[in-house]
């Protein structure tokens, strides 16, 4: 190994499917109860650098989000609820209220264009089509979006 390289961490994520599952839990309580996802998985027994090194193979295992996807269905978010809301969502409408000197004069229903361009937006990223990175450099914070045709893929 070349001296300007440094060694990559292990993967050891758990070594039963029970423990990473009851990690699992605890990353998910600790997320719901408003922890970071790095002080989330520190809470579940992992290093503070392996947590931070290796959050996202942590989140992507298939056993840890499958207890994450048993925590939602449990709670009644399964895949068909969250469906629905995001189609729901996505032709959202808001009310207008139009004033003169504090009086409300005139109210119209508009098309809430935020709150469906932030669903059409959410329902492409799960579906992969969308992609979004970002990596602060200092004072600069460099954003890449990019949009995969699943006509061309």
């Amino acid at each position: 190994m070349a001296d300007d390289q440094k060694p990559k961490p292990k993967k050891q994520l758990g070594k039963r499917k029970a423990d990473l599952a009851r990690r699992g839990r605890i990353i998910a309580g600790e997320i719901l109860n408003g922890s970071s996802t790095t002080e989330a998985i520190k809470s579940a027994g992992y290093s503070e650098s392996y947590a931070k090194a290796c959050h996202k193979d942590i989140l992507n295992h298939p056993e840890i989000k499958q207890t994450f996807t048993d925590i939602l269905n449990a709670a009644g978010l399964t895949d068909e609820h969250i469906a629905e809301r995001i189609r729901e969502l996505s032709g959202a409408k808001e009310t207008k209220f139009f004033q003169k000197d504090g009086i409300v004069t005139d109210e119209r229903e508009v098309e809430a264009l935020g709150v469906q361009a932030d669903m059409i937006q959410f329902a492409a990223r799960l579906k992969g089509h969308l992609t979004d990175k970002s990596q602060v450099v200092g004072d600069i914070t460099v954003r890449v979006v990019s949009y995969a045709d699943p006509e061309k893929a």
